[in-house]
């Protein structure tokens, strides 16, 4: 149950929700973090701005990519082939998600990002496609690197009076990609989360290399690993770019599934198994 009074709207469009947030409240998305602090009394809102009647859950192939609506689930993930096609490292993710298919069916992709909790598996995810976020508000429309929706831990970069629209996700259709996180237990929150994606050509040679974790810090980092580009990637590669991964972590992240000095520790361990499976993914796409 929940506690305090609030007013409750579901505008049809999202110039209708910009509207109504301007009158001060939060956005509802799936409802997953937003209803259950509400009913502990660690958020009391006036008003809630329901996105489900505003037409944000497209999920559509673009001549480049994916367009992905703020209030697409993960079982919408999971059942699309566009999102098969052009960004598997999406599907992994959202196959693997603590709370099983109810929170799969319920649970959006906007939602989570705009939750920006470290140890959820959406952040560094979104990060590693180079997906762009679009964000409406009384100023205007803008588009945000996904990398720059994430100010702090539970803190986006959104102004108040902003709602996060969608995303636009660039195609990596022929790409290999590789996800894995460490948790403590099937219902655990993710300690630590590495997203990879690896491009080929057609004689073996790295053009692309892409490896970010989640977890270890307050905010996905993106980890360099440019010294793979050009070359025949072999086990010594992935090991030699992720030897130092702790080094590059801002202040590693502590809460109450782990302290910041463990997740330091896996931080390099489960990036290299990620950045290992996206190679062995890009070598089975271009065989």
């Amino acid at each position: 149950m929940i506690p305090a009074r609030f007013r409750h709207v579901a505008p049809a469009d999202l110039g209708g929700c910009v509207a109504a947030l301007a009158e001060g409240g939060r956005v509802l998305a799936g409802g997953t973090w937003v209803l259950p602090e509400m009913s502990r009394g660690e958020s009391a809102p006036a008003q809630l701005v329901d996105l489900r009647r505003a037409g944000l859950a497209e999920l559509t192939a673009t001549a480049d990519g994916l367009q992905m609506g703020a209030m697409c689930t993960y079982a919408d993930l999971l059942g699309s082939g566009p999102v098969a096609e052009h960004a598997p490292l999406l599907r992994t993710m959202a196959g693997g998600i603590t709370g099983g298919w109810a929170l799969r069916n319920q649970a959006t992709v906007g939602g989570a990002a705009m939750a920006a909790r470290p140890q959820s598996d959406v952040p560094a995810a979104l990060v590693a496609c180079a997906a762009v976020a679009r964000v409406a508000g009384p100023r205007g429309a803008r588009d945000i690197p996904a990398a720059e929706l994430f100010a702090g831990a539970m803190r986006p970069s959104l102004a108040p009076d902003e709602v996060l629209a969608g995303f636009r996700v660039p195609s990596a259709a022929g790409a290999g990609s590789g996800y894995v996180k460490l948790k403590r237990g099937g219902s655990s929150w993710p300690i630590a989360t590495a997203a990879a994606v690896v491009r080929l050509d057609a004689v073996g040679l790295c053009t692309e290399a892409t490896l970010v974790l989640g977890g270890v810090a307050a905010v996905p980092v993106r980890i360099d690993v440019s010294a793979l580009l050009g070359r025949v990637v072999v086990d010594d590669d992935v090991r030699a770019v992720t030897a130092a991964v702790a080094d590059a972590l801002p202040e590693p992240w502590g809460d109450v599934l782990a302290p910041a000095s463990y997740r330091a520790a896996v931080a390099a361990p489960v990036a290299r198994r990620a950045l290992s499976a996206a190679v062995a993914d890009a070598e089975e796409e271009r065989a």
